[in-house]
């Protein structure tokens, strides 16, 4: 059935990504003729893509079962003008850093814990799938990172979640399918906006031939998918490491940090570390287990206070990057049957 509120709700979300959009190329097309005396870019754009699964950790298929995202990231910039309309909304952002410009496309897909049931447990999470696009501003100086990401996306049947998850358990060999889809989350336009600030050293502390470093972090987001407060840290362990410039754990809208860095001064070495990241969250919102803004749905009793843990190593050697690592995250709503548990591969390059 559809509401009255359908059209003006895509209207809306149309509307917003366009002057999104727009915005962005208007501040890359002034960005590309920085004013006299301005330092040229101190590195070039790089590409990636990550994926998360829950059969890296031991095909349990429930819960966050899968995510995948596609971004781009420009040179890093000095800043001026007034070109960076999403920063400037933090006032607090250190001046004197560079800044970096990124788009993403993703998909996260969210099922219960049986996959045979035709009509679910409806106090299991319930199927859902988010498909979205973000825009993104990365500000770096010497001593701390800003990041703020606007997703603009779909959740519900739009998603194509359903499609993708079939699709996937069709051409693997012994993959359950998944017969509840017909019970999903419905269509709804979804709007986040998200801020993180990450502390860091501008070198890495020594610890005999090894490096390591430790960088606690705060972060929060706002919007009718997701709304939730956090704090945390990471600690490294390496050899010829570059600063952090993200907190390396994954969340609900699965913002995983950029991690290529213009400060670097050893191009063309080979670099890793092994890292662990925590984080505590306090949510107000979690569409994905409260259910649709405005019309009916299944949900679930959701925790307020959720833990997350992710360990990790990652693999440099010149413009080429390439990390694994495993998270493991405490029951979201009341009922879970266990820890939420998947594995998540990331592949990068800078150029």
């Amino acid at each position: 059935m559809v509401t009255k509120s359908g059209p003006t709700l895509a209207a809306a979300f149309a509307t917003l990504l366009l002057t999104a959009t727009a915005a962005i190329s208007a501040a890359n097309a002034q960005e590309t003729t920085p004013p006299p005396g301005d330092e040229p870019a101190t590195s070039g754009p790089a590409i990636g893509f990550w994926i998360d699964n829950d059969l890296f950790g031991g095909g349990t298929d429930r819960y966050y079962t899968n995510g995948f995202q596609f971004y781009y990231f420009s040179g890093a910039r000095p800043t001026y003008g007034n070109i960076d309309w999403l920063a400037n909304i933090v006032p607090w952002i250190e001046p004197g850093g560079v800044r970096r410009y990124g788009f993403a496309f993703g998909q996260n897909i969210y099922t219960p814990s049986d996959l045979t049931a035709r009509n679910p447990n409806p106090k299991d999470r319930p199927y859902a799938g988010w498909l979205y696009g973000r825009v993104s501003v990365l500000n770096e100086a010497p001593r701390a990172v800003d990041r703020i990401d606007l997703d603009l996306g779909m959740v519900g049947p739009a998603s194509l979640a359903e499609q993708t998850q079939k699709t996937v358990h069709k051409i693997v060999d012994g993959a359950t399918y998944p017969e509840g889809w017909n019970y999903q989350l419905r269509d709804e336009p979804g709007v986040v906006l998200s801020y993180e600030h990450v502390w860091r050293d501008e070198k890495p502390n020594s610890l005999g031939p090894l490096e390591w470093d430790f960088s606690p972090h705060v972060a929060g987001s706002i919007g009718n998918v997701l709304t939730f407060a956090a704090t945390g840290a990471t600690v490294r362990l390496g050899g010829n490491m570059p600063p952090p410039v993200g907190a390396l754990v994954t969340r609900p809208t699965s913002s995983i940090p950029y991690q290529d860095n213009p400060y670097s001064e050893r191009p063309g070495r080979f670099s890793w570390y092994v890292y662990a990241s925590a984080e505590g969250r306090a949510v107000a919102r979690n569409i994905f287990l409260d259910g649709n803004s405005f019309r009916e749905s299944r949900s679930v009793a959701k925790h307020p206070l959720v833990g997350s843990m992710q360990a990790g190593l990652t693999l440099r050697y010149g413009r080429y990057g390439l990390t694994y690592a495993q998270t493991l995250q405490t029951p979201e709503f009341q009922g879970q049957k266990s820890l939420t548990n998947y594995g998540s591969l990331r592949l990068s390059a800078q150029f």
